[in-house]
């Protein structure tokens, strides 16, 4: 039970030091492995690992231990035949060294085909709408099938070379006990070797020893198989980042002036061209500016940077005249806001998604935050209220209703600065009004930066600023950009024809 406990708690550390390091790692690395390759990680490498060490743990000690007493026991019956008989020790060690490698091979081709599995699964569960009205189902079934018979392949291969070693150590044992019957018999028939009663025990105690090394050499096969899921865990949790986000200590706890980018250029890792060039921007305290332009102008980089997801290439930003590396990200995040574009909700319930990493969530505050996001009248309808569980994703809540749910989390956490990337999926009117009178009472008093995909919601900014291809074309008020700004005018004239129509 002691060795259990053991074993499974450091599974279980193992597990959780390695989603904290998932966790902890910048937003650039999440753009090039694909989630069920972390799931992967976590559960099947780690479930690997422990079956390793769960079954070779205790006979790892025993068997060699057996091997030794006895091979002592041999030499004192016959020195110069069992030194005869070690020998063959190398050959056994290089054949079981190239299957061990062959082992390791196949085990992490077979990890790498469960953890295309599992993001196979993830990314079809996850899009099951899409699977579902593309008529695809067929589609993504073919393609798990594909990778299945790879995984099964991959299996197949290291369950045939893992194979090989029961019969290499039959034969070898064979060959040995041939040579030690015919060269000890002779040896006793002479009068030159051990009594008949010594080559007996010699004997015996030889065939003692084949089981124990038969045993041991078993383990090692495991234990490589181990190796390999062990590299692939290690791997992750000593991955660094190419460019890390140095930690600042200096501590804020509110924004006295502003927020300037200076003269800030942005280009992500792996890509020559800047997604972001010498932009300047100064952010008054409690005022909203709002970020315009096509896509792939430059807008959420200047939102990510302002969340600091990432450091500026070149330029700094300052917070009130102190550069943003230099505060403690901590502190920084406790003043931050951020109401994603792409609506974010967890499959828990609706307290819990309002009160999101509160561990001891004030209910009359959110009752308050859900009234203020016009979503009280909804969640009072439902047959359990807040304590409703909403679904992966917040499948179970209609668009409108997971928009006002994450405008409630975000009055709830009263940020000072707020980063608001606009939604751009349709909503009825009525639920549209609902939303644009929950975000207008969101951003009351709060220095916010949007993130504007229609213009008709940010009419009334005090600043808009105009994007185009990561530069800054122009800086205004509407009324302002539409007289002095030719690419501000054609947006807008684009977007009310559309509108119109």
């Amino acid at each position: 039970v002691t060795t259990m406990y053991l074993l499974q708690s450091v599974t279980n550390d193992f597990r959780k030091s390695l989603f904290g390091k998932i966790l902890n790692l910048p937003l650039a690395f999440f753009h090039k492995v694909k989630t069920g390759e972390l799931i992967s990680r976590i559960v099947s490498d780690v479930q690997m690992m422990q079956n390793s060490v769960a079954v070779t743990i205790v006979d790892m000690i025993r068997d060699p231990l057996q091997v030794f007493v006895y091979y002592a026991f041999l030499l004192t019956i016959d020195f110069k035949m069992t030194l005869i008989i070690t020998l063959v020790a190398p050959i056994i060690i290089v054949v079981m060294s190239v299957i061990g490698r062959y082992l390791r091979r196949y085990g992490t081709r077979m990890q790498e085909k469960m953890a295309e599995l599992t993001s196979i699964i993830q990314e079809g569960i996850s899009g099951i709408r899409v699977v579902k009205v593309f008529n695809a189902i067929n589609f993504e079934l073919e393609k798990f099938k594909k990778v299945a018979d790879k995984y099964l392949h991959s299996l197949m291969k290291m369950y045939r070379v893992n194979r090989l070693s029961g019969p290499f150590n039959e034969t070898v044992g064979a060959v040995i006990a041939s040579s030690l019957l015919w060269y000890g018999g002779n040896k006793v028939l002479m009068g030159t070797g051990p009594s008949p009663a010594e080559f007996m025990q010699y004997v015996i105690t030889l065939l003692l020893l084949m089981e124990p090394v038969k045993l041991f050499m078993d383990k090692v096969n495991r234990v490589q198989q181990g190796l390999a899921a062990s590299k692939r865990v290690f791997t992750l949790l000593d991955h660094k980042p190419t460019v890390p986000l140095p930690q600042g200590d200096k501590k804020i706890d509110s924004l006295k002036k502003r927020i300037l980018f200076d003269n800030v250029s942005f280009k992500y890792e792996g890509n020559d061209e800047f997604a972001l060039r010498n932009f300047s921007l100064e952010i008054p305290k409690g005022e909203v500016v709002a970020l315009v332009g096509h896509s792939g102008a430059g807008k959420s980089t200047v939102a990510d940077l302002l969340a600091r997801f990432y450091d500026p290439t070149e330029g700094n930003i300052l917070v009130d005249d102190t550069n943003l590396k230099e505060i403690s990200m901590n502190s920084w995040k406790n003043m931050l806001g951020m109401v994603t574009q792409e609506v974010i909700l967890f499959n828990d319930t609706i307290l819990a998604n309002i009160a999101y990493c509160d561990s001891n969530p004030d209910l009359e505050r959110v009752v308050n935050s859900a009234r203020a996001a016009n979503a009280l009248d909804f969640i009072e309808q439902l047959p359990q209220k807040f304590e409703t569980i909403i679904g992966d994703r917040g499948m179970k809540l209609s668009g409108g209703e997971r928009q006002r749910i994450a405008i409630a989390r975000a009055i709830y956490r009263n940020p000072q600065v707020l980063i608001f990337d606009e939604a751009t999926s349709a909503l009825d009117s009525l639920s549209e009004k609902l939303v644009q009178e929950a975000i207008d009472r969101l951003m009351a008093g709060r220095t916010v930066l949007v993130i504007a995909h229609r213009l008709s919601t940010i009419i009334h900014s005090h600043k808009i600023v105009m994007l185009d291809k990561g530069t800054k074309v122009a800086e205004g008020k509407h009324r302002v950009l539409l007289e002095q700004s030719p690419q501000y005018k054609e947006l807008y004239e684009m977007q009310f024809a559309i509108g119109r129509k």
